[in-house]
């Protein structure tokens, strides 16, 4: 097998598993555009061409972001399982396995800190804080996608992608080789989490909810929080253990609402 042909095994691997979350917000997509009756004035083109183009960006982007941690992360010595085994290169130490633990500790920990935290900054919204209590009553659809979407999807684009760019990039302004510092790590997983956090305002918006100091306040710190833990598993354990801790942390805030 030729370098190329492992590296276009390694991304379509990573691409197919960001994919499947991104085929997981149909159901939400499509209830949406349904609901449209023109396109900035001009008659709708019929269903299909519009899921279709709603499809276009998010694979786009997943597209960019895998490419870029297949190119990049080698560099830097960082970790996928997945990707390692579609290279056919020999399993990574340590192992998945071993991993898996710390992974689902730390999302369980983080799920229920991020809760204690919500319940102090909650109250400062005022009416939009109902709107946005993370324990509310999920479909079964609904978690698979925050698992799928969130577990897989997100942590493909932010940690794989994009936080690897910035170590990459703080890395060679840095003009240092091989494993990212622990300074360099970091920035990247900071950076990366701070974006991670902002991320999640459109979708404030799109609940119609207005966009006050404390609104965006809890939206960008609490994601921040969570996406701080998953980029320290990336960097020190490997791709797919930040994956797992982040969708433990949905998988987690389903069952406790289960109970409220």
């Amino acid at each position: 097998m030729t370098t190329r042909q492992r590296t276009w095994q390694r991304f379509g691997a990573l691409f197919g598993m960001g994919a499947l979350g991104v085929l997981s917000l149909l159901p939400i997509t499509i209830s949406q555009l349904q609901k449209l009756t023109t396109l900035n004035g001009a008659p709708l083109p019929p269903l299909p061409v519009l899921v279709a183009a709603s499809l276009i960006q998010p694979l786009l982007l997943l597209a960019l972001a895998v490419a870029t941690g297949v190119r990049l992360a080698p560099r830097l010595n960082l970790r996928s399982h997945v990707a390692a085994w579609a290279g056919g290169e020999p399993p990574s130490e340590p192992r998945f396995r071993a991993q898996v633990r710390i992974a689902v500790g730390l999302g369980i920990l983080t799920a229920l800190v991020i809760l204690a935290l919500d319940h102090f900054m909650l109250p400062t919204l005022g009416e939009a804080g109902q709107n946005l209590r993370i324990l509310q009553k999920r479909t079964a659809w609904e978690a698979i996608m925050s698992v799928l979407y969130g577990g897989i999807t997100e942590e493909l684009l932010m940690r794989w992608g994009l936080a690897t760019f910035f170590a990459w990039a703080i890395a060679k302004i840095g003009k240092t080789t091989g494993s990212p510092t622990a300074g360099t790590m970091w920035a990247a997983v900071v950076l990366a989490a701070l974006l991670f956090g902002a991320g999640h305002l459109p979708a404030v918006m799109g609940m119609g909810l207005p966009l006050t100091a404390p609104v965006i306040a809890r939206t960008v710190v609490l994601n921040a929080i969570a996406g701080i833990v998953f980029g320290w598993l990336y960097f020190r354990r490997s791709l797919e253990a930040g994956m797992l801790a982040h969708a433990t942390v949905h998988l987690t805030w389903t069952g406790l609402s289960l109970l409220v």
